[in-house]
């Protein structure tokens, strides 16, 4: 058997078998995961793992999966005559080995399951979860569909969670963009912190503030020199997520811009996309970006050392962000509850190559200090671009407070 949709669409698969060029082709093409449990005619739990569940139809509402012709357990399912349905999450791969591995009844043991009143168990954690009916059974080659008529849904504690995936005979997740990694590019960055340290440093000590370099490195923002010891350590990083460093993603490519918005989804589960473009236009009118309010500075530590390895930390910190940086786009005096400023200093390409950071000055900081700061930090990063053989874009008009 050959397909062919272009000159050279067919390739070496052709002096595989028909069976092996199949699991090939269409092991490609990424299916979740979700266990199927019900009870059999003694009321015992059963349950199998599929990688075809699906939504069939709104109204009625159906959903559906395939199970093998030779399937031990579908039989109990379908003589039960209901189902629940556990969509497994990317942390759940440990989980669905050993549920496959298992004995029969071992493998509804832990308190990680939930049980209805006909004693049908659901994983607790699911990232989504159905219970059905038994609507119809169709036939299917070598498997049969199942079709269930959905009683009841809903989404797991962790809403907006990775799904556990099958790709290539193996389990992932989806993971968030990552810009290429560009190790000459980090060394140049690095080289350039170096060589600005002195200008940062002589900014803190006229301001009396504390101020650091950072850049983004795929994505993550990176702290790559701080001028005193209170500011951010050297190395330190948290996801470049949105809204947090909109100074980047305000003058960035398309790319970049995607990768911030799509961790902020990751993050979070949702994105408000009228938020951040209220956010990047205010910074780009005003030429640097405020963070607004106390999450980063009460915070920063937990964000720091939980980045990229507890959602569950780091979800609820860029929640209330969110909500401070929609504080900063419609208040009328922003600078009266500053924490910190993030001035850009473009590259060779006019987009950021480093954020400047000034901080170590409170909220209701008097305006004409307040605007002291901000002067002093536009020259500071002006001095910067130019120092890197960079340019601001032509429409770069900072203001001053």
């Amino acid at each position: 058997m050959t397909i062919q949709t272009g000159r050279n669409a067919t390739q070496s698969t052709s002096t595989s078998s028909p069976k092996s060029r199949w699991r090939t082709v269409l092991g490609q093409y990424p299916t979740g995961i979700t266990i199927i449990t019900s009870i059999d005619q003694a009321g015992q739990p059963v349950g199998m793992i599929v990688g075809t569940f699906n939504s069939v139809s709104v109204d009625p509402p159906l959903v559906g999966f395939l199970a093998q012709k030779t399937s031990t357990t579908f039989p109990h399912i379908e003589r039960s005559g209901r189902f629940r349905a556990s969509v497994l999450g990317a942390g759940h791969e440990s989980l669905c080995r050993d549920f496959f591995a298992s004995a029969v009844e071992d493998r509804f043991t832990g308190d990680v399951w939930d049980y209805d009143e006909h004693g049908i168990p659901r994983l607790k954690d699911a990232v989504a979860w159905f219970d059905a009916t038994v609507h119809s059974v169709l036939p299917a080659g070598d498997h049969v569909m199942a079709l269930g008529e959905v009683s009841d849904l809903g989404l797991g504690p962790r809403t907006g969670g990775m799904p556990l995936l099958f790709l290539n005979g193996g389990y992932g997740s989806f993971t968030i963009p990552r810009m290429e990694f560009d190790l000459d590019d980090l060394g140049g960055r690095l080289r350039h912190a170096t060589v600005l340290g002195d200008a940062v440093e002589q900014l803190a000590t006229d301001l009396g503030v504390e101020c650091s370099l950072s850049t983004v490195v795929r994505d993550e923002v990176v702290v790559l020199t701080a001028a005193d010891a209170r500011s951010p350590h050297i190395g330190m990083c948290f996801p470049f997520a949105a809204p947090m460093a909109p100074a980047f993603a305000a003058w960035c490519g398309p790319d970049l811009r995607h990768t911030w918005v799509e961790n902020a989804r990751h993050l979070m589960g949702r994105v408000d996309t009228e938020l951040i473009e209220e956010t990047l236009a205010l910074v780009r009118e005003n030429g640097y970006a405020i963070s607004f309010g106390h999450t980063m500075s009460e915070h920063f530590d937990a964000v720091v050392s939980s980045a990229h390895r507890d959602r569950a930390v780091l979800a609820p910190l860029w929640e209330a962000l969110t909500t401070e940086y929609a504080g900063y786009c419609r208040h009328p005096e922003p600078a009266e509850h500053a924490t910190l400023i993030q001035v850009p200093v473009f590259g060779d390409d006019r987009c950021v190559a480093l954020e400047l950071v000034v901080s170590g000055f409170g909220p209701r900081t008097p305006r004409n200090r307040f605007h002291e700061i901000v002067a002093g930090s536009l020259d500071c990063s002006a001095l910067l671009t130019a120092m890197i053989g960079g340019s601001a874009p032509p429409d770069y008009a900072p203001s001053l407070p």
